[in-house]
């Protein structure tokens, strides 16, 4: 019901207001092979931005968005791992033990409100209400210190779904802001609760921030759940033209003792002729030893609650522009505790000023036992025209 009120009225409010109206629509296919089957699906998108200011203070905004997925959209988890790592469990009659072969996975359409906000602007603080874009981290392909947002390593720089939040910035000098955010949940005890105090000095900017929130888990066999507490440190600017950044976070889980730590060190530098070149280590405490890695670790990573599988990465991305409407790139990730890689070429082209096509191959190296190399390849097509 509140689709069918919302939709229409977001759909007319440019008549009634001066309000700025834009979005793009995206068409998507991926093709991949596993050696069981051949995989194939998409979707088409449809984004709808409205942004307005009523006043010089005050700024709203929502977008929303509409997928219909096509294909194979009703999928087997389980088709994706070895199966060396599925579990067993007792039958029912208690006789022996059977093998779990099958976990769904479906893929849904989905219509639904992205991002919905105020923001006030006063000359002391900034305030943001509603569901809107919490990015803290400074990573490219990877973000230790952002407990809001989890990237699609085949895809950094896609667009991140909106947080229920309340934000609150507050400068307290040159350079330096105080930020507080909230996730509201059922109980105080899961919101999340985050602070954070930035500043700059000479080329760098530096922020140390801590938050708490309910770490939960997804196992075969019901969920876990944790006290989170993150102490967090990042860094990101220049030096003799080379771009650094670090993100450190220190995670303690349930008051213990016991520290757990992930961080990235990331380079980058752009070449006179326009060759782009950057690198990034990651390392995570809490991924699985390559050696003692179980189906709860794929099923903690592909839920999104863990940042990677394994405990150490190398992630590797080059791009250069074939002339004004055509950007060749290529990434290479490296799981350095089992040896397994991901090697993704890609093209972008701009047909017209507002329509890009983008083709992305990628290839996975690795014993099948390995992170990558169950894989054998993947194609994505996608096509995006702004409005």
């Amino acid at each position: 019901m509140l689709k069918k009120i919302v939709i229409p009225l977001l759909l007319i409010s440019p008549l009634f207001a001066e309000i700025d109206w834009f979005g793009y629509y995206e068409g998507e296919g991926d093709i991949g092979k596993i050696p069981t089957k051949g995989i194939f699906y998409g979707y088409n998108k449809l984004r709808l931005d409205l942004d307005t200011n009523p006043s010089e203070n005050i700024r709203i905004s929502a977008n929303v968005i509409y997928r219909e997925y096509y294909g194979q959209t009703n999928l087997n988890f389980i088709d994706f791992i070895h199966p060396g790592y599925w579990p067993i469990y007792p039958n029912t009659d208690q006789s022996g033990f059977d093998t779990l072969s099958y976990v769904p996975y479906t893929l849904s359409d989905s219509l639904f409100i992205d991002n919905m906000f105020m923001q006030f602007h006063h000359r002391f603080f900034d305030l943001t209400l509603g569901k809107q874009q919490i990015a803290t981290g400074v990573g490219y392909a990877w973000n230790p210190t952002d407990i809001f947002n989890l990237k699609d390593l085949m895809d950094p720089t896609y667009e991140n779904t909106g947080i229920s939040a309340i934000a609150l910035s507050i400068p307290i000098g040159t350079r330096t802001t105080l930020s507080g955010i909230l996730q509201p949940e059922n109980s105080w005890s899961e919101t999340i609760q985050y602070c954070q105090l930035k500043t700059g000095i000479g080329q760098f900017d530096i922020s140390a921030l801590y938050s708490r929130s309910l770490l939960t888990l997804t196992r075969l066999f019901g969920p876990t759940a944790q006290t989170h507490d993150l102490y967090g440190f990042n860094l990101e600017g220049e030096i003799f033209n080379v771009g650094v950044r670090t993100e450190i976070a220190t995670h303690r889980l349930d008051y213990s003792d016991k520290l757990n730590y992930e961080y990235i060190i990331g380079l980058d530098y752009t070449f006179k002729n326009s060759l782009y070149i950057l690198t990034e280590y990651y390392h995570n405490d809490l991924g699985a030893k390559s050696s003692r890695t179980l189906f709860d670790d794929y099923m903690v990573y592909y839920s999104g609650e863990r940042k990677s599988l394994n405990q150490n990465y190398l992630f590797t991305l080059v791009m250069y522009p074939l002339g004004n409407l055509l950007d060749f790139s290529a990434f290479g990730i490296i799981n350095l505790d089992d040896k397994s890689v991901v090697f993704a070429p890609q093209l972008m082209y701009r047909i017209f000023e507002n329509v890009e096509l983008s083709i992305l191959g990628s290839w996975f190296i690795g014993e099948k036992s390995d992170e990558y190399g169950y894989q054998q390849y993947g194609f994505r097509f996608r096509i995006r025209a702004y409005f």
